[in-house]
């Protein structure tokens, strides 16, 4: 299986603050593959505040991850060169 996108063990941690120990946990330990040789539509649902726009967010790579990591092609979506970022915006889209 080649691998289009994917989120690896990713965490988002938000806090409001340098100050802050209290940070809110908006997407713990969650992981997801989406196989490039087959296209699909992966619809992403559940509760109010449970981390769906978070993971949007992470696999878009308009939000760091805390802990974990989001791949575009293997390759870590906060390390890739203009060129590769460009066609990872044709080739990914998403729908909120």
């Amino acid at each position: 299986m080649t691998t289009l996108l994917e989120a690896r063990h990713v965490t988002k941690l938000f806090s409001s603050g340098l100050l802050d120990r209290h940070a809110t946990v908006a997407l713990e330990d969650f992981s997801l593959a989406i196989d490039s040789e087959r296209p699909s539509i992966t619809a992403v649902v559940g509760e109010s505040g449970s981390g769906k726009t978070t993971l949007a967010r992470l696999l878009l790579g308009l939000v760091v991850p805390t802990r974990g990591e989001a791949l575009y092609q293997g390759q870590d979506l906060q390390r890739m060169s203009h060129t590769v970022w460009r066609a990872f915006r044709r080739d990914v889209q998403v729908i909120f």
